[in-house]
Parts: C-alpha cells; sequence; structure tokens
C-alpha cells in the first residue's frame, strides 16, 4: 500500500515552492478524497498567502473550484465558500449558494458576519507577490484550548501590513479545527505577533571592533550640562552619594542582578556555537529562545529536526529518478 502524502501544518506553511505545494494539494486529495480536509488547508494556506512576501494565491484552484462546484462533501462546511468567492464569477457563486444553502435567506444568516470580517482581508488573502526590502520573520503567540501559550513562527513574512490586519488574519486560524497537538485544539486565540527584521548593525564583543567603535573624536556629555568645570566634580559627587546610601545594599543588589544576568547568559549559550548560525537567522533564534525560556542549542536544535523532517517529505515528493547502467 503507498503512503498516503501528508498535508498539514508543516507543508502549507513552510514548503516555498507554488508548483510542490499543488501538487501536495492535488495529490493528497487524488489518494483521500478528504475534500473537508482539502478545504480547511486551503484557507490556511489564504492566511500564509496574506502575511507573506510571496506569492501563494491560488494554489490548486481547479481543486477547489471543483469541490464547491461538485463536490458533495462540502455541504458539511458550507460556510468555508466564503474564503474563495474570488475563485468563482457571479453565475459559478449562484450555483454554489444554490447547493450548499436551502436558501438565500440562509445563506445571508449563517455568512453575514464571516463575509463582514473578512470583507476588508480579500485583497491580502489572494495578494500574490508582496516584495519586501528586507528580510523579515514573524513570531507570534497564541492560547490553546486549555488557555497555555504556545509559539508560531513564519518566515519571509510582508511586514507592511497594518497590526488590524495581521490580529484578523492569525484569529483565522482559530477558526479552523485542523490544528492540534497531544488532544489540544491550537491557535484558538492570538495573543501577540512581532516582526523581526533582520539587518547587520554592529558587535562591540570583538576588541577590534570595540576599538573601531569608540574611536570617535570628541566625548559626550550629559544633556543638561551648563558648565565643563562642574562635570567631574558632579560625577565624583554622585558617586560619594551613592556609596554612603546604603552600601551594603546597594552592592548586594548589584551583585544579585549581575549573578542573574549571568546566569541567564549561561543558560542561553549553554553548548551553543554560534558559527554553526548564518548571522541572518541569529535574530530569529535568540528571541524564540527567550520568548519560550530555553537554550539557544535547544531551540536551534528543534529547528534543525524540524528542517530534515521537512527535506525527507520533500525528496519524498520528488524522488530522483533511478540511476541507469
Amino acid at each position: 500500500m503507498e503512503k498516503v502524502e501528508k498535508l498539514g501544518q508543516r507543508q502549507v506553511f513552510t514548503i516555498k515552492r507554488r508548483d510542490t505545494l499543488e501538487k501536495r494539494f492535488n495529490n493528497y486529495f487524488k489518494e483521500t478524497q478528504d475534500a473537508i480536509h482539502v478545504i480547511y488547508w486551503a484557507i490556511a494556506l489564504l492566511v500564509r498567502n496574506g502575511l507573506s512576501a510571496s506569492n501563494f494565491s491560488f494554489i490548486a484552484k481547479d481543486l477547489i473550484r471543483s469541490l464547491f462546484l461538485e463536490n458533495d462533501d462540502v455541504r458539511a462546511i458550507p460556510l468555508s465558500c466564503i474564503y474563495f468567492r474570488d475563485y468563482f464569477n457571479d453565475a459559478e457563486w449562484q450555483v454554489i449558494i444554490n447547493r450548499l444553502f436551502s436558501s438565500q435567506e440562509e445563506f445571508t444568516q449563517l455568512t453575514e458576519s464571516t463575509r463582514l470580517y473578512i470583507e476588508n482581508l480579500r485583497p491580502l488573502l489572494n495578494s500574490g507577490e508582496q516584495p519586501t526590502n528586507t528580510k523579515t520573520n514573524m513570531i507570534s503567540f497564541f492560547k490553546d484550548a486549555n488557555g497555555k501559550r504556545h509559539s508560531w513562527n513564519l518566515s519571509n513574512v510582508n511586514p507592511s501590513i497594518t497590526k488590524e490586519q495581521h490580529y484578523a488574519l492569525l484569529s483565522i486560524l482559530g477558526t479552523l479545527d485542523i490544528f492540534e497537538k497531544d488532544g489540544v485544539r491550537r491557535f484558538v486565540e492570538p495573543i501577540y505577533a512581532d516582526f523581526l527584521v533582520y539587518k547587520s548593525g554592529f558587535d562591540s564583543r570583538t576588541e577590534e571592533e570595540l576599538a573601531t567603535l569608540q574611536a570617535h573624536p570628541g566625548k559626550l556629555l550629559p544633556v543638561n550640562t551648563k558648565e565643563i568645570e562642574t562635570v567631574e566634580s558632579e560625577e565624583i559627587l554622585n558617586e560619594e552619594r551613592t556609596a554612603d546610601q546604603h552600601p551594603e545594599t546597594a552592592s548586594a543588589e548589584e551583585a544579585q542582578k549581575e549573578q542573574e544576568i549571568q546566569a541567564k547568559r549561561e543558560f542561553l549559550l549553554k553548548d551553543f556555537d554560534r558559527s554553526t548560525v548564518p548571522e541572518e537567522e541569529l535574530p530569529n533564534l535568540a528571541m524564540k529562545a527567550i520568548l519560550e525560556d530555553k537554550s539557544l542549542r535547544e531551540v536551534q536544535l528543534e529547528m534543525q529536526q524540524e528542517q530534515v523532517q521537512a527535506g525527507k517529505e520533500q525528496q519524498a515528493e520528488n524522488p530522483s529518478p533511478p540511476k541507469t547502467t
């Protein structure tokens, strides 16, 4: 028995090639005839397109059209048709309404709320390519069905969308019951999301670069400086005041803070080799580690495992031709 090609979160959100994604949708339906599963993941792909700088618009369009126009299983999820209005002309759209709803009134009542919600999102759901000048990734956090927080990352996103559009797009994921881990539904409610824009700045941890950074004419003074003679004496006076006021407490607090910082640094960097990660991936890796309270090495291994799995799945899709002798 042939193994069914998987269609899930990893494939829909990480496969980069349009033709590969299209093939995955078509093959999955051909092998399973699971129309509802296909429609749910097609909606998830619309969300990816709305967030992405790349073009994932109208993937598997012919398949989606045929399901709504001919397949009987989609009658179980009539509301889903609203997300694919742009796939049909007016005459075809009326056919779909007649197939999925008992009357025009039922269609209006059931779909009005969702139609109003996504009306302003429709240009994003089928936007095509949205080029950006800088490489940008997204890290977001959601509540699952138990109220527990979980994260989700998406690469190559478009940072120019508004925060309202951003929230609305992520909220669509919560309407789909295909996201689950250990029996608990995920993506129930978006909490917050950040765009991570990669732009190389400076690194003062090396002596050579620090010397270059500090090789600057003049010296910065406090902006409230009035007389140059008072600067040095004021600094000395402040130091004396600090030393006189609870010196033991201040010293203990500083020592404790330093210990906490050092402990956090050691935790994050334990067994981590910076040379194994490209510079452009470090910000995303560090942010994910801090927010998830994991070490950099732990997050790195998780991401590597995901990449290996994705590679195996892509290789299974496009096997190498047999060697000829």
